[in-house]
């Protein structure tokens, strides 16, 4: 009997992972990670002018373990909800946009001249 309930234990992770992949969520991951990665080069060259403190990179790291999955949940939310004003706006671009850009777009991480406070950290997409 625990056997069987293991089995239907990985049928239905089988069956949320197909669902994520299928509905984009995977692409909205991939995405951002890429962006994040093309901001983290561009973040790179600008720091070589800056220079932080070591507990600066150490807040920035540890804010950004609790930033970053909340805004991966926000931007998968406003994704879903993008689609679906899509769908109920019969491809009317105008809302999908704004809720696409208000949701996914913005910081992914927290920078350490965040936490120097010489720029501001942008949740939400502008």
């Amino acid at each position: 009997m625990r056997g069987c309930s293991k089995a239907r234990e990985v049928a239905l992770v089988f069956a949320l992972a197909a669902a994520l992949f299928s509905s984009g969520c995977a692409a909205l991951v991939v995405g951002a990670a890429a962006g994040g990665a093309g901001g983290g080069v561009a973040a790179a060259r600008d720091s070589q002018s800056q220079s932080h403190t070591p507990m600066t990179y150490v807040a920035s790291v540890l804010a950004s373990v609790v930033y970053f999955p909340a805004k991966v949940v926000f931007a998968g939310a406003g994704a879903v909800t993008s689609g679906a004003a899509y769908l109920v706006t019969l491809g009317n671009p105008h809302p999908v946009d704004s809720i696409w850009t208000a949701s996914v777009e913005g910081d992914y991480v927290v920078k350490p001249d965040v936490i120097d406070g010489a720029r501001p950290l942008h949740f939400v997409g502008s």
